[in-house]
């Protein structure tokens, strides 16, 4: 039986085999299975890992096939990250920058541009977008989805707009769920650790009939405090819960729908800087809700063409001491895909509804109007075209936006991939991308002190225009055997129209002054850097994993620029990063996890520092796990990121966290 499941799970998707094996193995009785279990853990890290990825083509294809700098964190490798969330799994991304910013929140970006709400970087949920368009961040705490039932994390650092859009600048995250089919039974999931004195996950998954699956789950955690330098509480605790739930019915082989929906309720508090010199620290406390519903219709066509329909509807509330927010977004998407003669085409076409209304509970801070709508439409097009038997590929495009603000925005890409045989694949690349204006750009208008009887008021513009970057990469991977892979990139970015705030002429009215900021588009940049990342499995037993990033960046004031924090971004990316993982399996069912990383120095008040992560799990059948860990482990704790642009919030430290946890599937 051992030998049947091993080749049945040889022969499963590249991307499904160790959850699709894992649901084989419940009609397996014990023994079987804590002898399959021993073979799987001898397997290599590219046999346990998503060897085939969708987000550079939009279509399946193995990752030394795709001209772009790609990294996967495969399901095997978050069981086994020790982590908790989906921030902290980033981490290991050479050419991602991950840092706390406090107990709840973080700062992630690719290839620079770093902050609260970076704006270069795309990130989506099964190819819902969960960039959020009030100020082109992302609200990490909100999307806390299972890890269990993730089955891999796709990472494009650097441009992706010719296929996902404006704002995937510098890079684009797919997070990628598991199918119901690969979810049955009942998982129980929870724990306590220092940062989480509580989380829990419970999940599912049933059949109605052979064609029907579907799951179910719910999910709760709980942060506690970070800490100041100072030792003082940081009042950044956290309470939150999810439910959600996904269908797949497959009628037959070539027609598949998936339904899929979440809801998440909690509470956020967060230290505001009050901008006070009396009172310089506010609390903020926040009440977060929302949901979101997402339909999916793939259809293999007579011609084996492929027709793909995706529609989601995303809903979110967010009321603040300062501001409440509340915005709905309806997406439409359409996509095809055919073959003709050397010829893999793509193209589709695709429609965004946003709505979303702000209500003012301070005078000093409003968004003129306070309701808007805005609509956005796109077709795109790539074309792959093999030459010489496929050894050489010209992958070209372009997607051509409409959007409200700045009107149409055009970004192609050409890419060229030269495999002259199966160890070897190189691959160069020049592309454009944008990054729309979001409503802090055109509709802001916010007041604060800055000294006795001066005021500063920083206003949007709606002349603002869209940020540009035209980026040149050249990549190579190495494939010498299965126990080594090596994939390497160099790029380069030119940078144009990039955001400022400049000061005007200062409004005197008796002893009180006015100095009117409005944000406008007078500063350019470059960006290069060097990402690389191995694997290797050393044994049968043993198998690591590195990554090291070198990023530069230099930052201009165009002329008649007077904002002399144009280039504090600069100070924002730190210079070197590098980590190294270690998956050791030892007897009796045991793993040892050892997990290093390391971030060079910021500018902006942040040392250089090294993170060790230790993990201790043991797994004697496919239906139970236990977990012993450790984080931080070579310091009490230390500053990850001063958001200085972000200056409305103050950050906290990353303090040493140990965890337990234990995990049941039957």
């Amino acid at each position: 039986m051992t030998e049947f499941m091993a080749n049945k799970f040889k022969s499963a998707g590249k991307n499904q085999r160790i959850a699709l094996f894992c649901i084989a193995l419940q009609t397996v009785d014990t023994a079987g299975a804590d002898d399959t279990l021993s073979h799987l853990k001898t397997l290599s890290l590219q046999e346990l890992s998503a060897t085939t990825v969708s987000i550079a083509s939009k279509n399946q294809q193995p990752i030394s096939e795709t001209p772009s700098a790609v990294f996967v964190i495969s399901h095997e490798e978050i069981r086994r990250s020790g982590m908790q969330s989906i921030p902290e799994l980033l981490r290991k991304v050479p050419g991602l920058e991950v840092a706390r910013v406090d107990a709840n929140q973080w700062a992630i970006s690719s290839r620079g541009f770093n902050g609260i709400n970076a704006n270069k970087l795309l990130v989506m949920m099964d190819g819902r977008t969960v960039y959020d368009p009030l100020n082109s961040g992302v609200y990490w705490n909100e999307h806390d989805y299972p890890l269990e039932d993730i089955d891999r994390i796709e990472v494009i650092c650097g441009p992706g707009a010719t296929l996902w859009g404006s704002n995937a600048v510098n890079g684009v995250i797919n997070i990628v769920t598991r199918s119901a089919q690969e979810s049955q039974g009942v998982l129980l999931s929870g724990g306590t650790s220092k940062e989480e004195p509580g989380f829990g996950t419970f999940r599912y998954g049933g059949r109605l009939n052979p064609d029907f699956n579907y799951r179910v789950y719910g999910k709760y955690n709980h942060r506690e405090d970070f800490h100041f330098g100072n030792g003082d509480k940081a009042n950044d605790s956290l309470d939150m819960g999810r439910a959600g739930f996904r269908s797949d019915w497959t009628p037959d082989a070539r027609k598949n729908l998936i339904v899929q929906g979440d809801y998440f309720n909690g509470d956020m508090q967060q230290s505001l800087n009050s901008l006070d010199p009396v009172n310089p620290i506010t609390a903020d406390n926040a009440k977060k809700y929302g949901g979101n519903l997402l339909l999916r219709w793939q259809q293999t066509l007579e011609n084996d063409s492929r027709l793909q329909i995706r529609s989601y509807f995303d809903h979110a509330v967010r009321n603040h001491s300062r501001l409440d927010y509340r915005r709905s977004t309806f997406d439409l998407d359409l996509q095809h895909d055919f073959s003709w003669q050397a010829h893999n085409v793509t193209w589709g076409a695709g429609y965004r509804f946003n709505s979303d209304q702000l209500e003012q509970k301070q005078v000093l801070l409003r968004f003129d109007p306070s309701q808007r709508d805005v609509h956005l439409f796109n077709v795109f097009a790539q074309d792959e075209w093999r030459f010489l038997e496929d050894e050489l590929r010209l992958i070209y495009g372009s997607k051509v936006e409409h959007n409200d603000f700045t009107g149409f925005e055009i970004q192609p890409s050409a890419r060229l991939l030269w495999m002259p045989n199966r160890q070897h694949s190189m691959w160069g690349a020049v592309s454009r991308a944008v990054r729309v204006p979001a409503r802090v750009d055109h509709d802001l208008n916010v007041l604060f002190n800055v000294g006795p009887g001066t005021t500063a008021n920083v206003i949007g513009d709606d002349n603002f225009d869209s940020e540009s970057a035209i980026t040149y990469e050249l990549g190579y991977r190495f494939f010498p055997s299965d126990a080594f892979t090596l994939d390497t990139t160099l790029f380069y970015s030119d940078y144009g129209r990039l955001s400022t705030t400049e000061p005007q002429t200062p409004i005197v009215n008796g002893e009180n002054t006015t100095i009117p900021f409005l944000i406008a588009n007078k500063a350019n940049g470059e960006t290069y850097g060097w990402e690389t990342a191995l694997n290797w499995r050393v044994s049968e037993r043993w198998r690591m994993q590195g990554s090291y990033s070198l990023f530069a960046i230099a930052l201009h004031q165009r002329d008649g620029s007077l904002d002399s924090a144009a280039t504090v971004a600069e100070g924002n990316s730190a210079r070197n990063r590098f980590n190294l993982s270690s998956y050791f399996n030892l007897p009796y069912q045991l793993e040892f996890d050892a997990h290093w990383y390391y971030t060079d120095h910021l500018i902006n008040q942040v040392r250089a520092y090294h993170r060790l992560d230790l993990r201790l799990g043991w797994q004697p059948n496919l239906h139970f796990e236990l977990a012993v860990g450790a984080q931080n482990l070579l310091d009490n704790r230390h500053l990850e990121f001063s958001p200085y642009l972000d200056n409305a919030v103050i950050s906290s430290e990353f303090e040493r966290n140990y965890y337990l946890k234990a995990t049941v599937r039957y």
